[in-house]
């Protein structure tokens, strides 16, 4: 009888590691959803995932035109420097304001209304000369009436 039971106890540890075995076992369609050595040659690594760029890494990434459109060591080079700035500077500091132009501006525009005053009161003189002339031509004789126009023609002339 202990037979037996040594047998049923063996017999029952093996199918417990059968069970245990065919648990363990892949079934049909456990391996038609296995990778296949390719599909695990082309898989990454943790190192490769650990030192791969995140989205905001790439987020702030320059694009090809962005660094198209970068200053070379040579323009930098050529660049102005703080001297040429402050020489720059002291030049356009000197150029005249909107303020000055406008003084020269009205200036100018006082003058030209000074002249125009001028050349109007001329006018008026020149035309109440011309009617008293005519008031005198119809007046006088010949001779004095060349006097007249001799006078008025020397005042033209001035």
């Amino acid at each position: 009888m202990v037979e037996k039971e040594l047998l049923n106890a063996i017999s029952d540890m093996m199918d417990a590691k059968f069970d245990e075995f065919k648990m363990n076992l892949a079934t049909k369609d456990d391996i038609a959803n296995m990778a296949t050595k390719d599909d695990i040659a082309n898989m990454a690594t943790k190192d490769d995932i650990a030192n791969m760029a995140t989205k905001d890494d790439i987020a702030n990434m320059a694009t090809k035109d962005d660094i198209a459109n970068m200053a070379t060591k040579d323009d930098i080079a050529n660049m102005a420097t703080k001297d040429d700035i402050a020489c720059i500077w002291k030049v356009i500091s000197k150029l005249p304001t909107k303020a000055d132009l406008r003084e020269v501006e009205n200036n100018v525009l006082t003058e030209v209304d000074r002249v125009q005053e001028i050349g109007t009161r001329h006018y008026h003189e020149v035309k109440r000369e011309m009617s008293q002339l005519r008031a005198e031509v119809r007046s006088y004789q010949i001779g004095s009436l060349k006097l007249r126009v001799d006078r008025l023609e020397r005042m033209l002339e001035l």
